[in-house]
């Protein structure tokens, strides 16, 4: 049996991942590039994207990147943030946990053998309640907010 595809049977592009170099208070940063892998949370609202930069520039490091989604009424793509392994580890795999109930939960294994967890902290468009107040977590006494908005 042949193959077949319904629908439009046409394709749009929603994202350029290629890619792009920007001014940060850390100098000059390079993000994008090829696609390595991607994983979209349970809730359908974050998507985690493995970018592999370019494999001829050594200034070129792979990343994960974070975009908040939305696929009603309209599809929207929106990027959320970056995520950068420590001593230049490279990302290998991500998963987002299947029961993770105050958001997204991204699972990031590093080539350098660490995992690292990282919430994100949401209520999702899909259930209608307050929205909870920013979290922090304290490390050694530096406080990082972990507060991703809808």
């Amino acid at each position: 049996m042949e193959g077949q595809v319904g629908g439009s049977k046409t394709a749009s592009i929603v994202a350029d991942v290629s890619e792009t170099t920007f001014e940060t208070l850390f100098g000059e940063e390079r993000i994008g590039g090829e696609v390595h892998s991607m994983v979209w949370d349970p809730t359908g609202e974050r998507l985690a994207v493995i970018l592999r930069g370019h494999p001829d520039d050594p200034g070129s490091q792979a990343i994960v990147a974070v975009f908040r989604t939305r696929n009603s009424p309209v599809f929207e793509l929106l990027p959320c943030g970056f995520l950068r392994g420590e001593g230049g580890a490279q990302p290998q795999l991500i998963a987002f946990h299947p029961c993770f109930k105050k958001g997204a939960l991204l699972t990031v294994c590093w080539s350098t053998g660490k995992i690292s967890h990282v919430p994100f902290f949401f209520v999702s468009a899909h259930i209608p309640c307050a929205s909870p107040g920013p979290v922090t977590a304290s490390a050694g006494g530096w406080e990082q907010p972990l507060f991703s908005e809808r």
